[in-house]
């Protein structure tokens, strides 16, 4: 088997969800090797985001889009620029069935009285971003390690998602119908706004920051409305809810832009945010590393530059094997 071979399979088990952390090497350095594999990966994302969403049925989309893969990286460059203009036609064109086919499925089976509810997930990989259309025209950007569950028809009472990880909303306004996340123990509802909701499973907290407009965040025993540049925080063992002020929101949503923006956090803090961003484990060696605070912005750098960086503290050093970052507290010489 060639290595093209090998690269085929770990695509598509990227895609599928089903990549071991070999699949991941392999696509990681696959990528590395020219900005070309970088832009043939993202087009191929785009397509398979836009037809995955349109319905469960995502086999028949999921394969035409791993074909073209497979006849991509086997046909000769002039060819590929040929189907430049073609290509682009569908992909677009998947995009507008996202946002108008599924209304206009949703207004038939009005009519026929017979709306049948089905779901889409999206799952965005370690490592990565994507940024999806609901069947309302609202946006959500997906960080590292999300899942988003939706309702295709989004009918009456049910413009709701389900959502694991950190997803940043932009919601189409529809006062007839609130739009509802709901994350771990809590529910956000809103009616037309924009806010970053934060919620891993494997993170004790769910964090929500208001960028526009206004929300509700109900929990077990208790709700609240915050106003835009408010961050409440819900404690999942205590069921408390915590408001704060922010002066700045940019370390709370500047990731769906591709920067991870950080004030004062040490590497305790920062240690999660890493291991998602650049998909690797992150170990602390010693407590004194664990307390180092950093503030910065990192945007698009390799890991050796970003581990390069968090090391020009006199103090501090790290070793990289294979997939295992390690940081130590340095011994005086």
């Amino acid at each position: 088997m060639d290595i093209k071979e090998n690269i085929q399979r770990s695509v598509i088990r990227l895609f599928i969800g089903e990549a071991n952390p070999d699949d991941k090497s392999i696509v990681r350095d696959w990528l590395r090797q020219s900005p070309e594999n970088k832009r043939l990966y993202d087009e191929l994302k785009d397509i398979w985001l836009a037809s995955g969403t349109i319905n469960n049925s995502d086999n028949y989309e999921l394969e035409n889009a791993l074909q073209y893969f497979r006849n991509k990286i086997h046909t000769p460059k002039e060819v590929n620029q040929k189907r430049t203009f073609i290509y682009n036609a569908l992909k677009y064109a998947a995009i507008f069935l996202l946002v108008v086919a599924i209304p206009f499925s949703y207004f038939i089976g009005k009519k026929n009285n017979h709306i049948e509810d089905t779901y889409s997930t999206v799952t965005c990989q370690l490592g990565d971003k994507s940024m999806i259309f609901l069947p309302d025209s609202s946006q959500v950007w997906l960080n590292s390690g999300s899942k988003l569950t939706f309702n295709n028809n989004f009918t009456k009472g049910k413009r709701e998602v389900f959502l694991e990880g950190e997803a940043y909303f932009s919601v189409t306004k529809d006062t007839d119908n609130p739009f509802r996340v709901k994350s771990g123990k809590i529910d956000v509802e809103v009616l037309g706004t924009e806010f970053n909701l934060k919620a891993y499973p494997d993170e004790n907290q769910i964090a929500t920051t208001l960028i526009k407009g206004s929300v509700k965040i109900i929990g077990p025993s208790n709700r609240t409305v915050i106003s835009p540049g408010q961050k409440l925080v819900y404690n999942n063992e205590t069921d408390k809810m915590a408001l704060y002020e922010l002066s700045d929101t940019a370390p709370e949503t500047e990731w769906k832009e591709g920067r991870l923006v950080f004030r004062n956090e040490s590497l305790n803090e920062l240690e999660l945010k890493l291991e998602r961003w650049f998909d690797v484990d992150i170990v602390l060696a010693d407590e004194a590393v664990g307390e180092k605070r950093y503030t910065g912005i990192l945007e698009r750098e390799s890991i050796l530059e970003v581990m390069s960086y968090f090391s020009l503290a006199r103090s501090v050093d790290y070793e990289i094997d294979g997939n295992r970052v390690t940081f130590f507290t340095k011994k005086n010489n």
